[in-house]
């Protein structure tokens, strides 16, 4: 048997001898205080208060909605005729006056919605000053800004689909 073997074995066996000895202060196995009680469970959301904005950050989400919905009106109020000027300029020659026509009409569009994206990129500030400051307050800002959201992709989705339909 080699040298290392031996040491292998001979020291297995010290292992095991020292785990069987009786002597010394090990810990009791009895419970303790604080396992006769109740499990612990998770704070209840709803006992925290919920985030409060202040009053001029209250009128401010406020006026950035007002604005959102007046930009998505005057949106939907332009997207008829232009999806029909799209229509008629389906398959035109690029450069000619109808599908130039329909790129100018889609120009228009795009502008008609900037005041929504300009309230997105506020509501965007106003989320990260608020989330500086009390960073409970992002949840509540930004399912304040979703409407705006969704309207921009909604908004986008239709620019793209009337930019293939006149085409490049």
């Amino acid at each position: 048997m080699s040298c290392a073997k031996l040491i292998s074995c001979v020291s297995s066996f010290i292992v095991l001898a020292a785990c069987t000895a009786t002597e010394g202060d090990f810990p009791s196995l009895s419970r303790r205080s604080y396992e006769n009680n109740g499990p612990i469970t998770a704070p209840d959301a709803l006992s925290s208060a919920a985030p409060i904005l202040s009053a001029a950050e209250s009128a401010k989400v406020d006026a950035l909605n007002a604005r959102h919905q007046i930009a998505q009106a005057a949106f939907e109020q332009a997207l008829p005729p232009i999806q029909a000027q799209a229509l008629s300029s389906a398959g035109s020659p690029p450069g000619t006056e109808n599908w130039v026509a329909a790129h100018v009409q889609l120009s228009r569009l795009d502008k008609v919605r900037s005041d929504s994206v300009a309230v997105m990129r506020e509501f965007d500030s106003l989320i990260s000053e608020q989330g500086k400051a009390d960073p409970a307050l992002v949840p509540f800002l930004t399912s304040a800004q979703l409407a705006v959201s969704t309207d921009l992709v909604a908004q986008n989705t239709e620019i793209a689909r009337l930019s293939r339909i006149i085409g490049e």
